[in-house]
């Protein structure tokens, strides 16, 4: 008796700590790849040792994310080895897509509201962390203080592009308007229903503001940013009137600050000034018409084979078998999620990623929890939007947040076994 005991609570130790190293891997995702790997692996190893799933997996393998992502994954491991492409393109998407497999595992970690709270707590975290370089360069505080930190930066930062300051420290200006979108829709949420912490999360609320509005150049960032508030409008607007009403007033306040900051008309009259150089010229050098370009390539592709697509590593293979002239550019992918599931995994591929969102949307809508349940549906909305323009779910940090929202978003597995009837004697 002593001995089962102090084994469950060995187990119960171990399922704690595997929690804990699953919400350090969701404060690594913003903004540090060694936070990820250490809290992701040491997630496993005590997941495993806590002897939890054997418990749990009937209940995990039974709920509906679960069974469509990994039918996903089946498919995409399925066309891994049947595919048109070389070895090395198909394992580099292969290996792209195994994220899919951490849904199953967080679902089973992560069992009430309280300890999914927990979860995005540190996710949003890691989004301030991510963010607090941006804003000290971009405030000058950096300057001023005569502070070196320009190893954090990102790759791609420049000092300016078009004009526009593009001030990202640790991932690139897509990845970053991504996360903070995020966090300004946490803090916005988080307003309504905490009014202890009130000020300080309208306070990080507006920084995220600032920080999107000034001094990054993603465009996408900044429709994130206005997707979040529309669906925050569309959840807290009692009636159709009150809608209406908030929605001419942000159309009002957007073509203000249009007109008044000409940082925003640089980025927002660059898409329409690269798709039409696309249009009119083939111009292929810009960000744009790259896009462009990929999505008229990738289109070809799926209707070669519509129903099963081509396979992993297919998009790749073809700009490099037809000599494509931004084939030298090394991208694995169409910058379009939903195209790349088309033309690599066919129309089976687009209906379970797309399966996997309207699933845990439901899920999220269901969610008791006001705060829990607004931030999954929000961003599992920026997700499917910047889906539009990047392959999100391909990438690592996109493609791990949505792994994270979606698992979260997944409904509370029932643990508690029901108790044998007792035969009542007299």
């Amino acid at each position: 008796m002593d001995t089962s005991i102090s084994n469950s609570k060995l187990n119960i130790l171990f399922l704690d700590l595997s929690r804990w190293m699953a919400i350090l891997c969701a404060f690594g995702i913003p903004w540090s790849n060694a936070s990820f790997n250490i809290g992701f692996y040491s997630m496993l190893i005590f997941f495993i040792l806590s002897f939890a799933f054997a418990d749990r997996w009937q209940a995990v393998i039974k709920t509906p994310v679960v069974i469509t992502a990994l039918s996903l994954f089946a498919l995409i491991s399925l066309e891994t080895i049947y595919t048109s492409s070389q070895v090395d393109l198909a394992k580099y998407d292969f290996i792209h897509y195994r994220k899919l497999l951490a849904i199953p595992v967080l679902v089973a970690l992560f069992t009430t509201n309280e300890h999914k709270k927990q979860m995005l707590f540190g996710y949003c975290l890691g989004v301030a962390v991510l963010m607090l370089p941006t804003l000290l360069d971009g405030l000058g505080i950096i300057h001023f203080f005569n502070f070196n930190i320009t190893s954090y930066r990102n790759a791609a930062y420049s000092a300016s592009q078009n004009g526009v300051p593009n001030l990202v420290y640790w991932r690139n200006q897509i990845v970053h308007g991504f996360h903070v979108s995020i966090l300004f829709s946490a803090c916005l949420i988080g307003a309504f229903y905490y009014k202890k912490y009130r000020n300080v999360l309208l306070i990080i609320g507006g920084l995220c503001l600032i920080d999107i509005v000034f001094f990054i150049y993603g465009r996408m960032a900044l429709l994130s940013l206005l997707a979040s508030i529309i669906t925050m409008i569309i959840i807290y607007s009692p009636t159709k009137k009150h809608i209406i009403l908030i929605f001419t007033l942000i159309v009002m306040a957007s073509s203000a600050v249009y007109f008044i900051v000409p940082t925003i008309q640089t980025r927002l009259n660059s898409i329409s000034n690269e798709g039409n150089a696309y249009n009119n010229d083939n111009n292929i050098s810009t960000s744009g018409g790259v896009r462009l370009h990929y999505w008229a390539k990738s289109w070809q592709l799926f209707k070669q084979s519509p129903i099963i697509g081509n396979g992993s590593g297919s998009f790749r293979q073809s700009m490099i078998t037809n000599n494509d002239p931004l084939a030298s550019l090394g991208h694995r992918h169409t910058h379009n999620e939903y195209l790349t599931q088309l033309s690599q995994y066919g129309v089976i591929g687009f209906l379970l990623l797309t399966s996997i969102i309207l699933i845990s949307l439901r899920n999220a809508i269901k969610i008791a929890d006001p705060w829990l349940s607004n931030l999954l549906i929000t961003g599992i909305i920026v997700f499917a939007l910047n889906a539009l323009t990047d392959s999100s779910l391909h990438n690592d940090w996109e493609g791990w947040t949505f792994v994270l929202f979606v698992s979260m978003a997944s409904f509370n597995i029932n643990l508690i076994k029901p108790a044998p009837n007792k035969k009542i004697t007299p």
